[in-house]
């Protein structure tokens, strides 16, 4: 197998959900989990899709995900929900956030779900993607472990940051910020450990805290524009973890047995657009921003792109032509326990 294989994401999106429904998940939380990997393989977030299925069972194996969590309302008022997710699978968790925000947001304008102690969010435009299709502003903001190094430390000390913001956009089609605040995603880093791609000069450090090109060696992912990004990933962790109890930084640095254990803290809020205006209205503004941003003169061959628009035309070529399943990945999948009868997504 020298290249990428092909595959259409329905196949693929019914084979993931079948190895997830294998391990134990519910048939809804399988599904869930199916949805968000390969929305984001459509989009070309490689990082963020199929290639996470083997650090997820890896999770599940070890008890750090549990296929069947116990969710619990901690707190729940008519704006606002915190809710434990019990080691959930992310998607699951931010699918019931998503949800119980909306509904919210229906009711008063606005809505805010806290989601405690859940496990890889997976990507986040996939959930505030949910809310803009609704006609709602969506945002989604995630904290964990420490991965990346904190300006000026030597260590990983703060989280890579996940955002995203959507919008309802012209012709419903959402206008979607997704990004983290590391100059490469732990995602990236991987795949150039795998490939054995050098690294650019300035975005991350090896275990001794020295700056490297060298995949191999790099072990610490460093913050987009310096302080910035390390200040924003801080703020996340004061926001998603400490409002909620669950303290995440501070554990992982103390002598808590649990204190190193993967975990992660989330927020999404949603905002009504009809309730403070004609949604219809705004997305035509919001149709006409674009166009005056879109039509500055360019620097580059590509022209002046909009956040979301390389996953769009992604999305639109890779539901022509399929979804490219590296070699590392295929084989992989491959090796999983698989249900009787279940044929990898490719064969034949």
């Amino acid at each position: 197998m020298s290249g990428p294989i092909r595959v259409q994401a329905q196949p693929l999106q019914e084979f993931v959900q079948a190895l997830f429904a294998q391990a134990g998940l519910s048939a809804d939380a399988a599904a869930s989990v199916a949805r968000a990997l390969v929305w984001a393989d459509l989009r070309g977030i490689d990082t963020h899709g199929i290639s996470r299925i083997g650090s997820y069972m890896t999770l599940l194996d070890k008890g750090v995900m549990k296929a069947q969590p116990t969710w619990r309302v901690l707190h729940d008022t008519p704006a606002v929900q915190v809710f434990d997710a019990d080691a959930s699978a992310g998607a699951p968790a931010m699918d019931h956030a998503v949800q119980q925000a909306a509904l919210k947001a229906r009711a008063l304008g606005l809505g805010l779900v806290m989601v405690r102690g859940t496990t890889h969010t997976g990507a986040l435009g996939c959930f505030t993607q949910a809310l803009a299709r609704q006609g709602m502003v969506g945002v989604a903001l995630a904290a964990s472990i420490p991965l990346m190094a904190y300006h000026g430390a030597k260590a990983a000390g703060v989280s890579t940051a996940p955002l995203s913001i959507a919008v309802p956009g012209p012709d419903d089609e959402p206008m979607i910020l997704d990004m983290a605040s590391g100059a490469i995603s732990m995602g990236q880093l991987r795949a150039a450990k795998q490939s054995n791609t050098p690294l650019a000069e300035g975005v991350a450090l090896d275990a001794q805290g020295e700056a490297t090109t060298d995949a191999q060696q790099a072990s610490i992912v460093l913050p987009m524009a310096g302080p910035k990004g390390s200040g924003l990933a801080l703020m996340f962790e004061l926001l998603c973890s400490l409002v909620v109890g669950n303290p995440i930084i501070a554990d992982y640095f103390s002598d808590k047995p649990a204190g190193r254990r993967h975990r992660q803290n989330a927020w999404v809020l949603a905002v009504d657009v009809a309730r403070f205006g004609d949604l219809a209205h705004y997305q035509q503004e919001v149709a006409r921003t674009v166009a005056a941003i879109a039509g500055l003169p360019s620097r580059e061959p590509q022209g002046v792109r909009m956040p979301g628009e390389r996953g769009r035309l992604s999305l639109q070529r890779r539901l022509r032509e399929g979804i490219p399943v590296p070699p590392a990945v295929a084989r992989e999948l491959a090796d999983l326990p698989r249900p009787g009868g279940l044929a990898l997504p490719w064969a034949g």
